[in-house]
């Protein structure tokens, strides 16, 4: 630090900062560049890609996403990533479990196992395609559902984006009506016509949405508690 001589000046000029301190005219020289050891720049890198590929995740998962606009739910999602990208990705997918990605609630008010009692079984087909197994099911038997129910509608979403860049690449969402009775329902398997390239990270999620039915007009059921969405299963394809 220097001190000023006749005109006080304040402000920058080129790399010399001209300011007061405790009433003294001062300047000093700022430095080029500011030195950051390689653990700061690594956390700055993650903590940026973690942030662009939870924005890019939600964006493609909207369709499942209940409450899209909740901050706690953005951080939630963004710091589960970070953890993953610190961590160090490797190659998985299901029935592998992917540390901190896999248990990603995107309502933390509902748990999809506590509305929906049996799994829904992610694979990965020959055509390297993502798939969900839904088990034979009676309605009545294994939804959950709050008073004056008609009907559910079960949504299972995919969204793939680029592991380094965090940019979004894919999304395929699917839906189906299921009417809240104790009529059986057949085991089937949805394909969900996405590839997973190298260098990507695909999470498959799912969610439950509830309707009533009164004098002709069919409404959401919009309980917290009755509106989960969850991930069900992610795959990591390394470049």
């Amino acid at each position: 630090m220097g001190k000023q001589q006749g005109l006080y000046v304040e402000g920058k000029q080129s790399n010399i900062l001209y300011y007061s301190w405790k009433g003294i005219p001062s300047m000093r020289t700022i430095p080029a560049e500011v030195y950051q050891s390689p653990v700061v720049v690594a956390h700055k890198n993650a903590n940026g890609l973690s942030t662009i590929m939870g924005g890019s995740l939600r964006k493609l998962l909207a369709d499942v996403i209940p409450y899209p606009k909740n901050v706690q739910m953005q951080t939630a999602v963004r710091l589960a990533l970070l953890k993953w990208i610190k961590r160090g990705p490797v190659p998985l997918q299901p029935p592998a479990s992917i540390p901190f990605i896999s248990k990603i609630s995107f309502n933390e008010e509902a748990i999809l196992p506590n509305c929906l009692r049996v799994p829904l079984t992610v694979s990965v087909t020959a055509q390297n395609q993502p798939a969900v197994l839904i088990p034979y099911m009676k309605p009545t038997t294994v939804f959950i559902a709050p008073p004056l129910t008609n009907h559910l509608k079960l949504k299972i979403a995919a969204a793939c984006c680029n592991i380094k860049t965090g940019e979004a690449l894919q999304k395929h969402t699917h839906e189906i009506i299921i009417p809240y009775n104790s009529e059986s329902i057949n085991s089937q398997t949805i394909t969900l016509p996405l590839q997973m390239p190298a260098g990507s990270l695909t999470i498959v999620a799912a969610a439950l949405d509830y309707f009533s039915f009164n004098d002709g007009t069919t409404s959401l059921i919009n309980n917290e508690r009755f509106r989960p969405a969850e991930v069900i299963g992610v795959v990591v394809r390394m470049g």
